[in-house]
């Protein structure tokens, strides 16, 4: 086989500009370079302010703009409003740290196209990628879906012909000129309506029965028919009739076009009463032609018809036959032979016109026939067409058994299955006996993987393609299908002694290509190279998912490493540090025992903190990809109980709440337990006094009045504690306290792993309350209480409703 050369190919999108907007440069230079080494070609500008944005934009040409919502001067949404003054239509993301939903409200009201939130980690870079290009594309497919529509209406209103566009009811949504005067409505006038006006009664139910072919077939129809001018004249039309759709087989519209062609009408009228049918044309038609007259005596038959039945003789011969008989001896040719006879007498009786109506033949194929009564001079008369539509229904079974390989390929699981059963289609479908699937790999070529043993047979080793002068290099850098009719006349040819003398090539994008190939010139046709595009179209889309599948495959593989090192170093927390954390505890007490120090005391703090880093620091780690068990949950009595649970000191506790939700009960405790912790030790009194004196208080005080009142839903009275209340949201519950709350500017680090404005707070409780809610599919977030505290909101929660 022969084969082409040239530069290494990628199916690269369009480059895509973009200019992002970002008071911090070097944030703006970090999203530029991950953007520049996305799959996607991107082109990124960078302004690290509105105003300069704005100048960029009136000066340069941008696909996208990306923005950061806070910054000076101007916001981002008020950024947007100014580029909406140069381009109402242009994609804008915003793209900010500062999320909330009252921003992410306002974003959407003003017309973003899309809102992402700035986080932690690299992959909201990929996120943004996708958003950004999801956004282009969508922006150009609809500026060319506008440009399509404005050609297509200057067509319309410029044609020649008579136009009329439906929808897919058949209701007239457009008449250009041209039809207006041949129909002698005004446009208006037919706008809104169906065909009714201008086709006569008699010819209502042969319009109609075009129309349900129309819709069911999703092509296009050829007719002559009469149609009604508005004062009520007659006049014959040819009428081109096409249904357009989109790559699903949706409507999209329905045209028809026409002419009066009365007068050509006429005369051919008139021609056919002086010699009905007796032209010498009749007898080269492509098609069977049968005429018969109100006896149903052959009239006239030509050569064709007789052919296609196989019926021995002359079409002189059969003229003046009994057409009764004739169909009889005919319908052995069917699989259905009575069938055949009944339909027959049944459209003469009712002479009721039919087009295109398939009859399948006994021995394997089918044919088409078309019934039309017609006047002749001596009175009524019947003419038939009959069709051979046997490759047609060859190719449909192929079509099939395409379709069926298609489910085969994307059960696949590598490239190399994928391109063995695409040679083994392309093989026994098509008929492309000698074929052979190269894969393009970036250090050797076009390498071969899979071929039929009819070509190994021709050409022996297969050769990899480089690059250097092969027809196979020249098709995959173009990435359109080459037939060729003689290989050793191509100036590209691989071999000059070549076999091969024929080649079919199929690029399969940036996969590879299919070559078939045969020993004979001009073996390939047209219909050789449409189903071999479909059915690389289908190799494309299954090496695409296998591609993918692989790339889910390394995914699972990472995920299964990285929860391996969660689970060691949880292993390394729980016991190689507890372990030697017990030695310290029991030399402690040894050495308490021994001397009353105050340095000891401090010592034994600080066991105590560093046991509760383990203990939170195993519930991040552990905690992380564990399963929920979600059960019914009254969130008023958890709550009481995680309240007995924590240090509470003086600080009292007020539920408002007893509705049930579906949680997994222990991450719902250990939630509700770091929000009354961190709302006791970062706002109470006795806890920010930072003495032993004070936290042996609070915890004899936890013990002593707390639990009592919260089994009463009451307040627990304290000196310097605070009050913390657990009430309800229409999608959730909250836990709020009236405390110093948490200033507007570290609201959205509070959740950050390490963060804490205690000097014994850990930094990790209110990331693990976050975890927690995360896992359920929940959002936490922090807003200023009623009494100026901290609130933290749960939403998004599944109530369970009482019976």
């Amino acid at each position: 086989m022969s084969g082409p050369p040239g530069r290494e190919l990628f199916d690269a999108p369009a480059e895509i500009r973009v200019l992002h907007v970002d008071d911090e440069p070097d944030f703006a230079d970090l999203t530029a370079s991950f953007l520049h080494d996305a799959e996607t070609a991107f082109a990124v500008t960078s302004a690290t302010g509105p105003d300069d944005a704005l100048d960029l934009f009136r000066e340069g040409t941008f696909d996208c703009v990306v923005s950061d919502y806070d910054m000076p001067g101007l916001s981002g949404l008020e950024l947007l409003a100014e580029i909406r003054e140069i381009d109402p239509d242009v994609p804008f993301v915003l793209f900010t740290g500062k999320g909330s939903e009252e921003i992410a409200s306002r974003a959407i009201s003003s017309g973003v196209t899309d809102y992402l939130q700035k986080s932690v980690g690299t992959d909201q870079y990929t996120v943004l990628a996708n958003r950004i290009e999801n956004a282009v594309e969508t922006h150009r497919s609809r500026e060319a879906l506008a440009a399509s529509q404005e050609r297509l209406s200057r067509f319309i209103e410029q044609s020649p012909l008579g136009t009329i566009e439906y929808d897919e009811t058949f209701t007239i949504v457009r008449v250009n000129e041209a039809a207006a005067e041949i129909t002698g409505y005004d446009p208006e006038e037919l706008v809104g309506r169906t065909w009714l006006p201008i086709v006569p009664e008699d010819e209502r139910r042969h319009v109609a029965a075009v129309e349900r072919e129309l819709l069911k077939d999703r092509g296009g129809y050829r007719s002559v028919n009469e149609i009604v001018t508005k004062r009520g004249e007659r006049r014959w039309a040819t009428w081109h009739n096409r249904v357009v759709t989109d790559d699903d087989g949706e409507v999209i519209t329905i045209f028809s076009q026409f002419e009066d062609v009365t007068g050509e009408y006429d005369r051919k009228q008139a021609l056919e009463r002086s010699d009905v049918l007796r032209s010498t044309l009749f007898g080269m038609l492509p098609v069977g032609v049968l005429a018969e007259d109100a006896d149903r005596e052959v009239i006239r038959i030509n050569d064709r018809l007789l052919d296609l039945f196989e019926v021995d003789g002359d079409a002189d011969d059969v003229v003046g036959a009994d057409c009764e008989a004739l169909a009889a001896d005919l319908s052995d040719r069917f699989a259905d032979p009575q069938g055949f006879v009944d339909r027959t007498e049944r459209l003469i009786a009712e002479r009721e016109p039919v087009w295109n109506e398939e009859w399948v033949l006994a021995e394997g194929g089918a044919v088409e026939r078309s019934y039309r009564p017609v006047e002749l001079p001596g009175g009524p008369g019947h003419l038939w067409v009959y069709y051979d539509v046997s490759e047609r229904r060859g190719r449909e079974r192929e079509l099939e058994a395409l379709n069926e390989t298609a489910r085969e390929l994307m059960a696949a699981e590598s490239r190399e299955a994928v391109a063995e059963i695409g040679v083994e289609a392309a093989d026994t479908i098509l008929g492309l006996e000698a074929n052979a699937i190269h894969f393009h790999e970036p250090d050797a070529g076009l390498v071969p993987v899979a071929a039929t043993d009819t070509v190994r047979d021709l050409v022996g080793d297969l050769p990899t393609f480089t690059g250097d002068d092969s027809i196979a290099w020249r098709a995959y850098e173009a990435g359109e299908p080459i037939s060729i009719d003689d290989v050793r006349a191509d100036p590209d040819n691989y071999n000059p002694e070549t076999p091969i003398r024929s080649e079919l090539h199929l690029p399969l994008g940036h996969h590879g290509i299919l070559i078939a190939g045969s020993p004979a010139v001009g073996v390939f046709d047209r219909s050789d190279r449409v189903l071999g595009e479909i059915l690389a179209t289908t190799l494309v889309t299954a090496l695409d998912q296998v591609a993918r599948t692989e790339q889910l495959r390394e995914r699972e593989r990472h995920l299964t490493r990285q929860n391996t090192r969660l689970e060691e170093f949880a292993t390394v927390v729980s016991h190689d540090l507890r372990n030697p954390l017990s030695v310290a505890d029991g030399r402690l007490e040894l050495a308490r025992e021994e001397t009353d120090s105050d340095h000891l005391r401090r010592v034994a703090d600080a066991h105590d903190r560093m046991a509760e880093l383990i203990d939170e620091l195993l519930t991040l780690a552990r905690d992380y990809d564990d399963e929920l068990d979600p059960t019914p949950v009254d969130v008023g009595a958890l709550a009481r109980t995680c309240w007995a649970n924590v240090d509470t000191g003086s600080s009292r506790v007020v539920v408002r709440t007893d509705r049930r939700i579906r949680a997994d009960e222990s991450r719902l405790k250990r939630l509700v337990e770091n929000l009354l912790r961190n709302a006791v030790e970062h706002s109470s009194t006795g806890s920010r006094m930072g003495s032993d004196d004070a936290v042996e208080h609070s915890s004899t005080g936890s013990r002593t009045g707390s639990d009592d009142a919260v089994a009463r839903g009451a307040e627990t009275p304290g000196a310097d504690g605070v009050t913390v209340t657990i009430g309800e949201l229409p999608d959730g519950f909250y836990v709020e306290d009236d405390g110093v709350g948490i200033p507007p500017e570290e609201r959205d680090s509070v959740f950050e792993y390490g963060y804490s404005t205690t000097p014994d707070g850990t930094g990790l409780g209110l990331a693990i309350a976050e975890q927690c809610a995360a896992a359920h599919g929940w959002e936490l977030r922090v807003v200023e209480g009623t009494d100026g505290g901290a609130r933290f909101e749960i939403t998004g929660v599944e109530s369970i409703e009482e019976s």
